[in-house]
C-alpha cells in the first residue's frame, strides 16, 4: 500500500513538474517577444536600444546613474550613446563590454566609482540586471554563468529571468517613456523651484568632512571585473578606453581616490579622477544632490571633459 501511494505522489510530482515547465516555456517566449519590441525603460528598453546600436556607435558611455545624468554624448559625437543605467556597477559595465564588436573604432568611457572597489559587500550582484538576456546572448550567458549570480532554477524554469522587470517591460510595451529614435541615453536632472530647499538642505549636510577607513582592501571581484576590461581593451586594439569618476559635492577623503588610480597605473589604464572638481564651487545650481549633478552641472562638466579630451594624448 505505502509503494502504491509513494508511486501516485511520484506521478503527481512528474505530472506537475511537467505542467509548470511548459507553461514557463509559454510565459518565457511570450515574454521574449514581447520585451523584444520594447526600446525604452530601464527595464530592458536601453538595454535593448544599446544592443541595437553598439555594432555602429563611435563613442559609448558605460557606468550607472552618475554616468548616465553626468555626461552629455552629443558634445562628443552625433552618433554616440549612453548607456548608463541606475544602481550598477563594474560586473554589468565590464559584461557589455565585451559585447562589443572586436574590429569597430570605438570610443569607450567607463565611469567608475571608488565605492565598488573597497566595498566588502560589493559581490558583482548587478550583472543580475542582464538576467533577461540570459541564454539569448552568448557573451551575457557565459558572463552569468561564470558569475555564480544564476541558481539551478533559472536553467530549468527560463521566465525567472524576467522576475522585477515584468511589470516595466510590459508598461513601456503599451506606453514608451519617449521615441528611442531620438534618445541616445543621457538623461540629465532638471531641478525645479520647489526642489531648491530640498538640495540645499541636503548640500549643506555634505559639507561635514568623514574620516578616511583605517585601511583600503581592494574587492576582489571588482578587481576581476577591471582586469576583464583591460583583457577585452588588448583584443580589441581599435578602441580606446578612458576612466573616469565624475564630480560629487564633497569628497572629504582622497586616499581612496589615490589607491584606485594606483590599481589603474599597474594595470595601464588611463584614468581620470574629478571627484572634488567642483569642491570649491559655490553655486548650487550645479546639483541634484550631494553624488548627482543637475542639468546645469551635467553640461559644464560634459563641456570641461570634452576640453580635457581634445587636449589630451589618449
Amino acid at each position: 500500500m505505502n509503494s502504491e501511494i509513494t508511486t501516485k505522489l511520484i506521478k503527481i510530482i512528474m505530472l506537475i513538474l511537467l505542467i509548470s515547465y511548459g507553461l514557463d516555456k509559454i510565459v518565457f517566449f511570450s515574454l521574449n517577444k514581447i520585451s523584444d519590441q520594447v526600446m525604452t525603460g530601464q527595464a530592458i528598453g536601453k538595454l535593448n536600444h544599446f544592443l541595437t546600436q553598439k555594432e555602429t556607435a563611435d563613442f559609448i558611455v558605460f557606468g550607472n546613474s552618475r554616468a548616465n545624468r553626468h555626461i552629455d554624448v552629443n558634445l562628443f559625437s552625433k552618433n554616440g550613446f549612453n548607456m548608463g543605467v541606475d544602481g550598477i556597477g563594474i560586473a554589468y559595465n565590464s559584461t557589455l563590454i565585451r559585447t562589443l564588436p572586436m574590429d569597430k573604432q570605438q570610443f569607450i568611457l567607463v565611469h567608475i566609482d571608488t565605492s565598488n572597489f573597497f566595498d566588502d559587500d560589493y559581490d558583482g550582484s548587478d550583472i543580475k540586471a542582464l538576467k533577461a538576456k540570459y541564454q539569448r546572448d552568448s557573451n551575457i550567458t557565459k558572463a552569468l554563468n561564470k558569475s555564480g549570480q544564476i541558481s539551478l532554477m533559472h536553467h530549468f524554469y527560463n521566465s525567472m529571468n524576467y522576475n522585477g522587470n515584468s511589470i516595466g517591460i510590459i508598461k513601456n510595451y503599451f506606453r514608451p517613456n519617449y521615441d528611442y529614435r531620438t534618445y541616445n541615453g543621457y538623461d540629465p536632472i532638471l531641478v525645479s523651484e520647489s526642489q531648491e530647499g530640498m538640495r540645499d538642505e541636503i548640500l549643506s549636510k555634505a559639507f561635514v568632512d568623514e574620516e578616511c577607513p583605517d585601511s583600503l582592501k581592494v574587492n576582489p571581484i571588482a578587481l576581476d571585473y577591471l582586469r576583464s576590461i583591460k583583457s577585452f581593451s588588448e583584443k580589441a586594439p581599435n578602441k580606446t578606453f578612458l576612466f573616469i569618476t565624475s564630480p560629487i559635492f564633497n569628497d572629504s577623503c582622497n586616499m581612496d581616490n589615490a589607491k584606485l588610480n594606483e590599481i589603474m597605473q599597474d594595470l595601464g589604464l588611463t584614468y581620470w579622477d574629478f571627484s572634488n572638481l567642483y569642491k570649491d564651487n559655490k553655486d548650487n545650481g550645479f546639483w541634484k544632490d550631494s553624488k548627482h549633478m543637475s542639468q546645469k552641472g551635467a553640461e559644464a562638466f560634459s563641456l570641461y571633459l570634452l576640453h580635457q579630451y581634445k587636449t589630451s594624448k589618449i
